[in-house]
């Protein structure tokens, strides 16, 4: 996906779809609203009006976006490179009170408008500064919010523009979105080809120092495990002064990564790794309690899962609940769960990270290897499990298999209940072994006597299900989202 920052004017870009700022009613009052109208013409205006006209001020509640056909008849050389569409979305007014709804709103918008988007399989959209004119939103904040909506809604669109005419929110578009690709490829650094080499031997050498974290080096110092080049007193720390410091998110990466190392090696270099990692990993403390209720302030819902929950689901899962939005980046399973840990955080378990998850997990797993066989040979659609920790689960960050949702509950302590759409009917060997399923961990460690919290887990996929055009082929899910209820009160 590319992203284009403009300074221009939108209703003239060339584009398979502008999105048009509007109000409720969907009544063009100025602006760039007025200013599409004129530009498209009674077609486009028509089919507004006819929606307005019955529905008045809720034509377009704000967050939401309706889409409108840009020209009737044949393309012409006026026509030609305009918008095929109009997208209308009505973003929320901005106040320093209400910032955290005015976001939520305002990620709505490009969340509804991006879903039509996908729907209609376009692959350029071009936006204005929703909101930061006539909505007074700051544009720095509403560059911010835009950021991170796209990335987690654009999957059919490829070519993302924004168009601003004012020059001030143009330049503060611009600043957002260079800091913003400035973390991103500080974190994607490419190495040339001697410095890769050099890393391949630091990484050897940590992975030297983890596996001999048991053995005698001095009598009373060690090498830091992160680090490697500084001493730590023997029995007292894993961490040299400085990388004590570091952020926990950026600990586990390295944990993760130390992983790797071991698994290119062997099963059984891994399993050691497991075995010396684990202390470390346990003196981070993890109290997860994952969140039960929808709130509108924090949850997006996700329409897509809703329609496989409420079509091919049973209506006990159906029934006053909701699936809400998880990041679609390849990491939803543990994303999930990052997600729902809402309740119940502290200053150190508050920067959870899908990285961290998944490295506990590899640990359980491969620690405890001959439990989950056991209890769960039953199962007939599991791979083989070491094959899977040692060349996918460490290797494919972004992979997931049954086997990480067994362990999920024994890290996390948890109960977790699967769910799983009979698309494909009741013979569907994934349906009978998955659908109304619950798994709970190996052994409650934490407070036998209390009752484990549950996280319903559907399994979904990225679009609608649409047998008609995909008949002869099989649906399979590539998506996971909790389920959450709904509060009536």
């Amino acid at each position: 996906m590319t992203v284009t920052i403009i300074q221009g004017d939108l209703s003239v870009e060339p584009c398979d779809a502008v999105v048009n700022p509007t109000n409720s009613s969907m009544t063009p009052t100025g602006g760039i609203d007025t200013k599409l109208h004129r530009k498209f013409g009674s077609f486009f205006t028509s089919q507004v009006q006819a929606i307005s006209n019955v529905l008045r001020d809720r034509s377009c509640p704000v967050g939401d976006s309706r889409i409108f056909i840009a020209y009737g008849g044949e393309r012409t050389a006026e026509n030609s490179t305009s918008a095929r569409f109009v997208i209308n979305t009505v973003g929320p007014d901005y106040s320093k009170e209400g910032a955290d709804l005015s976001a939520f709103h305002l990620r709505e918008c490009y969340r509804t408008s991006l879903a039509l988007a996908n729907i209609y399989r376009l692959t350029s959209i071009a936006y204005p500064a929703i909101s930061c004119g006539a909505g007074k939103y700051p544009p720095n904040e509403a560059a911010q919010v835009g950021i991170k909506a796209i990335r987690q809604n654009a999957r059919e669109v490829k070519d993302v523009r924004f168009v601003l005419f004012e020059r001030h929110i143009y330049e503060a578009f611009v600043k957002e979105w260079t800091d913003y690709a400035k973390t991103v490829n500080r974190d994607a650094k490419v190495f040339d080809d001697t410095d890769l080499d050099r890393s391949r031997d630091r990484d050897d050498e940590r992975f030297q120092v983890l596996s001999e974290m048991t053995l005698t080096q001095h009598p009373n110092t060690r090498n830091c495990v992160l680090c490697i080049d500084k001493l730590v007193a023997r029995g007292q720390n894993f961490f040299c002064s400085e990388c004590s410091i570091k952020p926990r998110s950026e600990m586990f990466k390295q944990f993760l990564e130390l992983l790797r190392i071991a698994s290119d090696k062997s099963f059984d270099d891994l399993e050691d790794a497991c075995k010396s990692l684990q202390p470390i990993v346990s003196s981070f403390q993890l109290a997860y309690t994952p969140a039960q209720i929808f709130d509108h302030s924090l949850h997006q819902h996700d329409r897509t899962a809703g329609n496989y929950l409420q079509r091919y689901c049973d209506r006990k899962f159906n029934r006053s609940a909701i699936p809400i939005h998880i990041v679609g980046d390849g990491n939803c399973f543990y994303n999930t769960f990052v997600t729902l840990f809402t309740a119940g955080t502290t200053a150190e378990t508050s920067t959870l990270t899908s990285v961290e998850l998944r490295t506990r997990n590899v640990i359980e797993l491969t620690l405890n290897r001959q439990e989950y066989k056991t209890k769960y040979d039953y199962i007939p659609v599991l791979d083989s499990l070491e094959n899977y920790i040692q060349n996918e689960m460490v290797c494919d960050a972004n992979y997931v298999a049954v086997w990480d949702i067994l362990s999920i509950p024994s890290v996390l302590n948890i109960k977790v209940i699967t769910v799983y759409p009979r698309v494909n009917g009741g013979e569907d060997l994934y349906y009978q072994s998955l659908d109304d399923k619950s798994f709970e961990p190996l052994t409650n460690t934490i407070n036998p006597q209390k009752q484990l919290s549950e996280v319903k887990l559907l399994f979904s996929n990225s679009n609608p299900w649409n047998p008609s055009a995909s008949i002869g082929n099989a649906w399979t899910p590539n998506h996971y989202v909790p389920i959450l209820k709904l509060n009536f009160n």
